[in-house]
């Protein structure tokens, strides 16, 4: 799973080699990685609100009932990588300051554990090789914001750190049907 740096990064991935150099399997500039994800890896939801459809006098049904109203995404996944910065990212927490050595103190980073009144947009990118045909797939999102409800970091002596991030995905007012409003996904052949 990658992201992308919404101050150097504006515009949409058009290819894949956009995000990602299918060669050496470089990210681009503008793109980072989260690291690795539990063996569960990435789960993303997809749903259709439908609508109740509009009563009218000469149909037994109502008009459009059970069309689409509304649509929205998720991305859920278990980091394993818990640096400051995915933390930061995951519950948008605030700035990561480097700390010098000096003094008697011993050089350290500090993250700021702020209560934002917006969250950060940011693209995602999921990348995967098929189990079946061992092509690489990439889906790419184009609005991405940090769903912070609850969220937890386990801090133990006897197990890894885990840190959930969840990710609502919401599509590009901008964008016209047709054209990928929550994003795309890229197969290479």
């Amino acid at each position: 799973m990658v992201y992308s740096d919404p101050d150097t990064l504006t515009s949409f991935p058009g290819r894949f080699e956009s995000v990602m150099n299918a060669t050496t399997f470089a990210l681009e500039s503008g793109w980072a990685d989260f690291g690795a994800t539990t063996e569960d890896g990435v789960t993303l939801t997809r749903e259709a609100e439908l609508s109740e459809g509009i009563p009218l006098d000469q149909r037994v049904n109502p008009l459009n009932e059970n069309e689409p109203e509304k649509w929205t995404m998720s991305l859920e996944a278990t980091l394993i990588s818990t640096d400051l910065d995915n933390i930061a990212l995951a519950w948008e927490a605030g700035t990561n300051h480097a700390l010098a050595e000096g003094g008697g103190y011993a050089a350290q980073h500090a993250l700021d554990l702020d209560a934002p009144t917006a969250f950060t947009e940011r693209m995602l990118a999921v990348i995967q090789e098929d189990p079946k045909s061992s092509k690489l797939r990439m889906a790419v999102f184009r609005v991405a914001k940090p769903k912070v409800e609850g969220g937890e970091l386990s801090i133990s002596r006897s197990d890894a750190s885990e840190l959930p991030a969840t990710f609502t995905l919401t599509t590009d007012p901008n964008i016209s049907a047709g054209y990928g409003q929550f994003g795309r996904i890229y197969e290479l052949d």
